[in-house]
C-alpha cells in the first residue's frame, strides 16, 4: 500500500509541476502580448508624429517662400528703391559678369 501511495504522490507532483509549467507559459504569453500591444501603440504614435512633422515642414516651406516673404515684408513697410535711389558700385568693385559665380566664390572660400 505504501508503494501505491508513493506512486500516487509522484503522479500528483508531476501533474502539479506540469500545471505550474503550463500556467507559467500562459502568463509569459500574456506578458508578451501586453508588451507587443504597447510597442504597436508607440509605433502608431511615432507614425502619427511623423505625419505631423511632414505637414509642419510643408507649412514652413510654403510660408518661407520668396513670394510670401515679400508680401509680409511689404505689409511691414518694406519698399523697393526707386530708380534714383539705386547705387552702382564703381572703382574697386570687380567686373561682375556672373553674379551667381561671384557669390559662389565668396561663399566657398
Amino acid at each position: 500500500m505504501s508503494r501505491i501511495l508513493k506512486d500516487k504522490t509522484k503522479i500528483i507532483i508531476v501533474v502539479l509541476l506540469v500545471c505550474a509549467f503550463c500556467t507559467g507559459l500562459v502568463w509569459l504569453n500574456a506578458c508578451s502580448s501586453k508588451l507587443q500591444y504597447e510597442i504597436n501603440s508607440i509605433n502608431n504614435k511615432i507614425q502619427g508624429l511623423t505625419w505631423d512633422l511632414r505637414a509642419l515642414e510643408v507649412d514652413v516651406k510654403s510660408e518661407t517662400n520668396i513670394t510670401n516673404l515679400e508680401e509680409k515684408a511689404t505689409e511691414l513697410g518694406m519698399v523697393y528703391p526707386t530708380f534714383t535711389e539705386i547705387v552702382y558700385l564703381q572703382g574697386d568693385a570687380p567686373d561682375v559678369q556672373d553674379l551667381a559665380l561671384l557669390l559662389r566664390e565668396n561663399v566657398y572660400r
